[in-house]
């Protein structure tokens, strides 16, 4: 009866967790049986295991990051078995398909991991801010259902996103800066960097998007540096409704060309994700890697993505760390893809993994 209710009670969270970036979610995620129990069986060395969770992506350069990042960490942990999850059903399926690379859902994992009989198990968010889907992942899969109506004799350490704290800011604003030093120097450069966003306000957590671009802004003498979002907060490129605000990147680029009295036209903007990977949104959203080079409709308030939206407006757009005409030879770069940025996650972790006192059981809860 304890696997029954887990079981409906995750079905429903993996249900309600696929909405946010990178992969469509049309596919049924409902399974009478679960894979991710075979996988850790063959796997299993060690009584701790330690899951990391990402959203995912469909994207061919996304498999490196991953891969670079499981194997940081299992180098940073070597007495821990390491899995990676993806919140998404339609990614985990479609990156099966592709590349025979089985993700699966944290709650599949974590059901295996339960039922392998594992002691400890250290779950680490791959996600950038602590938003909405952070925290569901951590206070409904993990606690509630893991923990508490799953699981509850299972030790459990929990692993903050990269942008908790003012510290994690600094940190990832530290390597931007020494990514792109060289052209921040000249005030005829800007960089544009695109995170997702959070629907709820509630959270608070796009001020994490600001207040890493206020540190960026720190480093850089000339504070040529902005961050916006795709879908969420007040920082898009342009309001879904009414005039723009003075957040949104439309307002913050033509703010910064009159406060140096410079014409678009003088200004070579380049894009970055703000993003664990380069995936749908920065290939779509962010570059168009479908939508050609005609800018002519590509005004600041349309649905077209940012790069025509820039050209439209007078901007050059530097071509060095972009889709490059095509996936393969794509070079745009995602946080991930920084062992630096990789780094902070995995101190995140260490934090709780080497704490007695962080660890905890759903026992406590009961």
């Amino acid at each position: 009866m304890r696997n029954l209710k887990y079981w409906l009670a995750m079905t429903a969270f993996g249900i309600s967790s696929l909405a946010v970036v990178s992969c469509g979610d049309d596919d049924d995620p409902n399974t009478t049986t679960n894979p991710a129990e075979t996988e850790v069986a063959v796997k299993k060395t060690s009584d701790t295991a330690i899951l990391l969770c990402t959203f995912g992506s469909t994207f061919e350069e996304s498999v490196k990051t991953y891969d670079a990042t499981i194997q940081d960490f299992e180098k940073a942990f070597p007495n821990a078995d390491i899995y990676l999850s993806f919140t998404s059903y339609t990614c985990v399926n479609r990156v099966e398909n592709a590349t025979g690379i089985k993700r699966y859902q944290p709650d599949l994992w974590l059901r295996a991991i339960g039922e392998a009989g594992y002691k400890r198990v250290a779950v680490q968010s791959l996600h950038i801010i602590p938003g909405e889907e952070y925290l569901n992942l951590m206070n409904s899969a993990v606690k509630k259902d893991f923990m508490i109506g799953g699981y509850p004799s299972v030790e459990v350490a929990k692993g903050a996103c990269l942008i908790y704290d003012e510290n994690d800011s600094r940190a990832v604003a530290s390597v931007l800066y020494d990514a792109y030093r060289d052209k921040l120097a000249d005030k005829k450069n800007i960089l544009l960097l695109m995170g997702h966003g959070n629907p709820d306000v509630n959270y608070n957590a796009n001020s994490k998007y600001s207040e890493t671009e206020g540190y960026l802004q720190d480093l850089a003498t000339n504070k040529n540096v902005f961050i916006g979002t795709v879908d969420y907060g007040p920082m898009l490129f342009w309001p879904e409704s009414g005039e723009p605000n003075p957040e949104c990147v439309y307002s913050k680029l033509m703010a910064y060309c009159e406060s140096n009295n410079l014409k678009p036209e003088e200004i070579t903007v380049t894009l970055a994700p703000f993003m664990s990977v380069a995936g749908d949104h920065a290939h779509n959203d962010l570059w168009g890697i479908e939508e050609g080079d005609d800018y002519s409709q590509a005004t600041p308030q349309s649905d077209a993505c940012w790069r025509l939206k820039l050209l439209n407006i007078g901007f050059q757009v530097d071509l060095g760390e972009s889709h490059n005409g095509g996936i393969d030879h794509c070079a745009i770069k995602g946080l991930g893809d920084y062992d630096t940025v990789r780094q902070i996650w995995i101190d995140h972790l260490k934090a709780v993994y080497d704490d007695p006192d962080a660890w905890e059981t759903g026992e406590s809860y009961q």
